[in-house]
């Protein structure tokens, strides 16, 4: 009876790999953390930690299959500054593509993966999807977003489309996800094409609002920013200084200056400056 028993459970775990794939390999968490994968013989086992040369947290996970359902423990290894330990159950959602806990405890942050492409799949600009909603914006699912290295160069990444390209700044991608994060932000929006010469993010249709510790801003009045020609050139001035140069384009300018006031940007902040890898706007 035993031996028929362990041969069903063989015969189950080998069904849902045929239907799921093997998980094995790198995993982004809704936490802002990288974590890796190893699936052998109906078990799964992770090391994740977050994205900072010293991470806040590492830890690891063991556990096993059960259909389409993951049970097992993790605990916090010293290369972080947690030291937490406890118990969780995931379930396998979207052709084994994400991951999302059921239950969880122990206090673990995380509650969804998804899987990181390889870079070879990682190709296209997301800007080249068609737009939806009001403007020239692209959605995004935030929780499915990563760092990759593809070809060389360090992006955020939604699947086979990139969003951001930060060349060989690790720390400012993993930097700008966590912004991105922490303002849930799922649009990215553009004025002028091909070429934009301004973007702007959106949180669920409106402006990131509230704060981030240690973020790099500048503050300024929607209601007073005007477009002004400057030596020959279009900028959206607030009251002696000028926030965006937008060249010969005095269309984009004006189109960008009814955005800010449409959702009421009040802070224009980056990531790695001077040359700004990364910049949004929020309230």
């Amino acid at each position: 009876m035993k031996s028929l028993f362990s041969a069903g459970v063989l015969l189950f775990t080998v069904l849902i790999t045929a239907a799921w794939g093997d998980l094995s390999g790198r995993w982004s968490g809704n936490d802002g953390g990288t974590y890796y994968l190893r699936q052998t013989d109906g078990h799964v086992h992770w090391y994740g930690e977050a994205a900072d040369e010293q991470p806040a947290w590492s830890n690891v996970f063991s556990g096993r299959i059960y259909g389409t359902r993951i049970k097992g423990n993790w605990v916090d290894v010293p290369k972080g500054r947690t030291t937490g330990a406890g118990s969780l159950e995931l379930v396998l959602e979207k052709d084994g593509s994400e991951l999302r806990v059921v239950k969880k405890t122990g206090g673990f942050t995380a509650s969804r993966w998804t899987r990181i492409k390889t870079d070879a799949a990682v190709t296209r600009p997301l800007m080249q999807l068609k737009p939806s909603g009001n403007g020239d914006c692209v959605r995004f699912d935030p929780a499915a977003l990563g760092v990759l290295r593809v070809e060389g160069r360090w992006k955020i990444v939604d699947g086979d489309h990139w969003l951001f390209d930060f060349g060989p700044n690790q720390a400012a991608a993993d930097q700008s996800l966590k912004v991105i994060h922490h303002y849930r932000m799922d649009r990215t929006c553009v004025v002028g094409r091909p070429n934009p010469l301004f973007s702007y993010m959106l949180a669920k249709g409106g402006s990131p609002s509230g704060g981030m510790a240690g973020e790099d801003c500048v503050a300024f009045d929607p209601k007073t920013v005007t477009v002004s020609k400057i030596q020959g050139r279009w900028k959206i001035v607030s009251g002696r200084r000028w926030l965006f140069d937008f060249g010969q384009g005095q269309t984009e300018a004006q189109q960008a200056l009814s955005a800010i006031r449409r959702y009421g940007f009040s802070q224009s902040c980056s990531v790695g400056r001077p040359d700004a890898d990364f910049t949004y706007l929020r309230r």
